[in-house]
């Protein structure tokens, strides 16, 4: 079958071109960047400006939805990463018109751009796509399995975190595949905190047992978790402080989750199972019980925990010798911040303003430093950047392989000198 020959140019288009032309040559650098923004400039001149020397330039012609996807696919490997993740931003727009485009050229020409962006060696030019195809509702299977899937799999959390969170075009056996590959740290939360997760990958994040992304899984209120798993998770959370809360305010609880969380997590925790009103009330008179038993063994629970009553008794502890780490971590678990920032000043010796000024640091640094200059172990340093300093998961320091501080012990004390000589100079000034 004959082709339909191509169509010629009038004398007008002719004039038109040849004017583009002209400008796309000139030393005039904003005649060409006007050039490389115009969306009616041909696209021969487009991909020819797509080689300029002037990286404003082929800035230009990435964000023009009118260059050519053969111009596109040159730009994607632009020495400049600013132009490629404009490119990446542009394309992926594309995306979901994909299934619909009935070219075949140009659908395969997209996927390898998007996929020649996902494998490239800058971070942040990864992480623009992540974030630009990271809500795609729907893509054509080739998209999913070669940039999706591989996005999905990045080291780099900035990259894979918006896609394992958010991307519903992952099946839940690669989420269970990544899962089960130990992923970077901050991975397993970002799947926990997924819109739906089913019973099977909430199975598989339980298993890893990464108690961060399990409390994030418990706060998700669309996460399948099986009954038998709950249990399993409830009879393994005593020595897991940080899960403690999670647990007790996960919703649908059955009675008796809440009468086997009653006998080891702290007395507030308990206190707060008994305000449920989905226990039943077999369940609530239990509940009742033990706060009256606890009460009685320690009538001072029953004055709350405001500022003066946490620190008195922190040093009412600290005196007797039961101010451990497991009390502070229970305290950290129930949210009793007075009595923990007091507790750190006695066990550390640093004044009022240092230990607050470490533990409400943004920097996950200084807070695992107050925890290493207590005594106290590397694994409650995440509880305390997660729980009490509020720093993302994803964000938090993590012990080493031998479950030892990250830092040395030189950089460690340098964190603790830095904020006591800082505090010390305010209190000058003041």
């Amino acid at each position: 079958m004959a082709t339909e020959p191509k169509r010629r140019m009038s004398d007008k288009e002719k004039a038109v071109y040849e004017k583009a032309k002209n400008l796309a040559a000139s030393q005039d650098l904003a005649e060409r960047r006007r050039l490389a923004e115009d969306h009616l400039t041909p696209p021969e001149i487009l991909f020819f400006l797509a080689e300029d020397d002037d990286h404003g330039i082929r800035e230009a012609v990435a964000a023009n939805t009118a260059t050519p996807r053969h111009a596109d696919q040159f730009l994607a490997q632009d020495e400049s990463e600013d132009v490629r993740s404009i490119v990446a931003r542009k394309v992926a727009a594309i995306a979901p018109n994909l299934s619909s485009e009935r070219r075949d050229s140009i659908r395969k020409l997209t996927v390898e751009v998007l996929e020649t962006l996902a494998q490239d060696q800058v971070d942040r030019v990864r992480a623009v796509l992540a974030d630009a195809v990271k809500d795609l509702p729907d893509a054509p299977p080739e998209l999913v399995s070669r940039v999706i899937e591989v996005l999905a799999r990045d080291t780099a959390l900035s990259v894979s975190g918006p896609i394992l969170e958010h991307s519903p075009l992952l099946a839940d056996e690669l989420l269970v595949e990544i899962i089960q590959n130990e992923p970077v740290a901050g991975a397993l939360s970002a799947i926990s905190r997924r819109q739906t997760v089913s019973e099977r990958v909430s199975d598989a994040v339980i298993s890893a047992k990464d108690d961060a992304a399990i409390a994030d899984l418990l706060g998700n209120d669309s996460a399948q978790i099986r009954e038998e798993t709950l249990d399993e998770l409830i009879e393994a959370a005593p020595d897991r402080p940080v899960l403690h809360r999670p647990l007790v305010t996960r919703p649908k609880l059955l009675g008796r989750h809440a009468i086997s969380l009653a006998k080891f997590v702290g007395y507030a925790l308990v206190a707060e199972l008994s305000k449920r009103a989905d226990l039943g009330a077999e369940t609530s008179a239990h509940l009742a019980a033990e706060i009256e038993k606890r009460l009685a063994e320690n009538p001072a629970l029953a004055e709350g925990d405001g500022i003066v009553t946490g620190r008195e008794r922190a040093r009412q502890m600290y005196e007797n010798g039961t101010l451990t780490e497991e009390a502070v971590r229970d305290a950290v678990s129930e949210g009793k911040r007075p009595f923990v920032l007091a507790a750190f000043e006695h066990i550390t010796g640093l004044s009022e303003d240092a230990v607050h000024s470490l533990a409400s640091s943004i920097n996950p640094k200084a807070v695992i430093a107050l925890v290493w200059k207590a005594g106290y172990s590397m694994e409650f340093a995440v509880q305390l950047q997660v729980r009490l300093a509020n720093i993302p998961p994803e964000k938090a320091l993590q012990p080493t392989e031998e479950g030892g501080f990250p830092l040395s012990d030189d950089q460690l004390s340098w964190q603790i000198e830095l904020v006591s000589e800082e505090t010390e100079e305010a209190e000058e000034d003041a």
